[in-house]
């Protein structure tokens, strides 16, 4: 079964410098979708025989493919990279505007070391994560926690959700990431990951992780960044305004997917799950995986803050649209209006903001605001035109 993408690299490549790297972890799907343009070349550089002939000559091997090629796990190949370069310096030199390559690539931190020279100012970058609801075209809260948006899991109902992700976290997270990046405390940034799921949605509070860890704040934040980069984290900062002296201004962290954060949590069965203190930040990783994605599918990068004053009042999601414009959004399990004294510390912000919602598993008659996560996709169309 395919779950078409609402990510299109057919309009994308339209308006796209010569070489576009689309990012993501690993088993989201980033192969699979650009192999189905229309007259494209594959080569997979997991190939051993493939990843020899590059290295040895990239020149000679590129010349064997005209038009649209796609390079599966470039960094793999690091000669690769310059030969790139040089394609597309020639290319603009002789006027050709037919050079189209793509790139793929799950461990982003070799990525980064390989084009951040190579190719810079002739590539785009572009996010791919698992299966947002809106592409799903369903939204079922118990199956969303356990299983997420990985496709291998929507598409396989017999597989256990335990093991795989088990054997994501062993493989990409423990491994993958920790080597590239030549981490040698690789059981305490074991312990510095379950201790983010532990908090995600929570303000994160790097030196007390460091002290638990003990690692200094410096490598708390480094290892941080390194599991954003790779598509495994995203960290919310809060608003910030020199109107409004009052508002906190430490970050909150979410998984890109929310079924990693139950796994790393050990949840195993929703119903004590959604009695515990978790369940609200879990719903709220939901909302958020659903609107980076709307904004990601479209090449975008997502604007997402936090707000929270310094007496406790806050708001979940501030989100910026176009135009300077703003949408305040409360997650909530049952929904309810916004109090008094959100409502005046958005008023505060003195910034536009055009609608207010209330995320909810469920729409509800009584309260008009109420968005339910299957409709975050489409409401963000309609709002964001």
């Amino acid at each position: 079964m395919w779950y078409q993408r609402d990510f299109n690299p057919i309009a994308i490549s339209a308006e796209s410098l010569p070489v576009k790297v689309l990012k993501g972890p690993r088993q989201v799907g980033k192969t699979s979708l650009i192999e189905k343009l229309p007259d494209i070349h594959v080569i997979r550089l997991d190939d051993n025989a493939t990843r020899n002939f590059i290295s040895e000559n990239p020149r000679l091997f590129l010349d064997q493919y005209k038009g649209s090629v796609l390079i599966d796990e470039a960094p793999l190949v690091a000669a690769i990279f310059p030969e790139l370069k040089r394609r597309v310096d020639e290319a603009r030199r002789n006027n050709d505007s037919t050079i189209d390559y793509w790139l793929t690539g799950s461990n982003q931190t070799l990525l980064r070391q390989n084009t951040s020279e190579s190719l810079a100012g002739r590539a785009n970058y572009f996010d791919l994560n698992t299966l947002s609801i809106h592409e799903r075209g369903e939204f079922n809260l118990e199956r969303q926690l356990l299983r997420g948006g990985w496709p291998e899991l929507a598409v396989s109902e017999h597989i256990s959700h335990v093991r795989y992700l088990n054997d994501f976290i062993s493989t990409f997270i423990d491994r993958d990431i920790v080597s590239a990046a030549g981490i040698e405390r690789k059981a305490a940034f074991s312990k510095v990951l379950a201790l983010i799921a532990a908090r995600q949605g929570m303000l994160m509070n790097f030196s007390e992780i460091a002290s638990l860890v003990g690692v200094d704040v410096t490598t708390i934040q480094s290892w941080i960044f390194l599991l954003e980069e790779n598509g495994i984290l995203r960290k919310i900062e809060p608003y910030s305004s020199n109107l409004n002296k009052r508002l906190s201004k430490t970050p909150k962290i979410y998984f890109e997917d929310v079924a990693l954060a139950v796994r790393l949590q050990g949840w195993t069965d929703v119903r004590p799950l959604i009695l515990s203190l978790q369940f609200g930040f879990l719903l709220e990783t939901i909302a958020l995986s659903e609107i980076t994605r709307f904004f990601t599918s479209r090449g975008e990068k997502p604007r997402v803050f936090h707000v929270r004053s310094k007496e406790k009042v806050e708001v979940d999601f501030l989100v910026e649209l176009k135009n300077q414009c703003f949408l305040a959004i409360e997650v909530k399990s049952t929904p309810q209006p916004y109090t008094a004294s959100q409502l005046k510390i958005l008023d505060s912000l003195k910034i536009k903001i055009v609608e207010k919602w209330i995320v909810s598993p469920q729409e509800s008659l009584d309260l008009p605001q109420v968005v339910s996560f299957a409709k975050i996709f489409d409401r963000l169309t309609a709002l964001n035109q």
